[in-house]
């Protein structure tokens, strides 16, 4: 072979593949069909779909909807005592309000919830730890002191708890809950049981 014969005259070179390259490959028809019917049915949807305030397009609550319960109407009526109670009490005494057999006391038709509302915020601002008889049984443990919170948050979570699972007693009112802590701010224990609870009231 001569120096000035193409190498690719050769044979050899003959019998090799072409190297492989980046070939232009579109795609597929329907492919191309598909994308356009969801750009054409997005920008339908878009268009066609009202916008605004309507609450039919929302989870169709309503402004009525959203007001407070009316039998919450004067006391705190502005924040959510259901919300108050999921927060803080729902472990102890559960979302029905049951309490868990022989260790937390239910609050369902609890006694100690329909009762004297003086009861109720005293039991909720200092705690009782000790011996408590509800609805016929007997229950020791530990009821925390809630007095950190506000005035406004206990009583719209004792309004709560007075009117829920079947309960049916007047909401409490802010400066009832502020009269007691006043009236007790001596306090700086928990009740050592019922009895003293009932015996203070």
């Amino acid at each position: 072979m001569s120096r000035s014969e193409p190498e690719t005259s050769s044979p050899q070179r003959q019998r090799e593949y072409a190297d492989p390259d980046e070939g232009v490959r579109p795609l597929p028809w329907f492919m191309m069909m598909l994308l356009g019917a969801m750009t054409m049915w997005g920008a339908f949807y878009i268009f066609s779909t009202p916008s605004g305030g309507e609450s039919s397009y929302g989870d169709q609550r309503t402004m009525a909807a959203l007001r407070p319960p009316e039998h919450l109407a004067g006391a705190a009526a502005e924040v959510d005592g259901k919300q108050i109670y999921g927060s803080k009490c729902v472990a102890c005494h559960q979302p029905t309000g049951q309490g868990v057999a022989a260790v937390f006391p239910p609050l369902a038709t609890s006694e100690w919830v329909l009762g004297d509302e003086k009861v109720l915020i005293n039991i909720v601002l200092h705690g009782i730890n000790g011996h408590i008889e509800v609805k016929g049984k007997q229950y020791k443990g530990a009821m925390p002191a809630w007095k950190d919170m506000s005035d406004v948050e206990l009583a719209a979570v004792m309004s709560y708890i007075r009117s829920a699972w079947g309960n049916q007693a007047a909401p409490i009112k802010p400066a009832t809950v502020k009269a007691q802590r006043e009236t007790t701010q001596s306090r700086t224990e928990p009740y050592k049981s019922g009895q003293e609870l009932k015996s203070a009231f």
